[in-house]
């Protein structure tokens, strides 16, 4: 199990548009490029937390075409979404990614 963990604040107002392109991004990951799920978090400090769920890095790397330019392989609507997603990002509060290897989960009894 690989897991990807985004943290961002959010710039004001943008909530729903986040919420909202959020799922349009993780539910295309779940439906057609490997992922097991994706759940969004948001902290008593503002703080929005956004994880996938992979089933290895290797299958999460084949799947996210590209670090920093979105590739021609998303669809035009992904594409928008993603960069939907990161105009809600307050870049002046920005906080690094965090990927970890699964050890133990008991959700998934491993």
């Amino acid at each position: 199990m690989f897991a990807v963990i985004y943290r961002a604040y959010l710039k004001p107002g943008c909530e729903k548009v986040y919420k909202l392109a959020w799922h349009q991004v993780a539910s295309y990951f779940v439906e057609k490029r490997g992922a097991i799920g994706s759940c969004l978090h948001k902290t008593e400090e503002g703080i929005w937390v956004a994880y996938s769920r992979w089933p290895d890095k290797a299958t999460r790397d084949a799947s996210w075409p590209g670090e920093n330019a979105l590739s021609e392989e998303l669809p035009e609507e992904i594409r928008k979404a993603i960069l939907i997603l990161k105009d809600c990002i307050d870049q002046e509060r920005k906080l690094p990614d965090i990927c970890m290897d699964v050890v133990h989960d008991l959700l998934l009894d491993e």
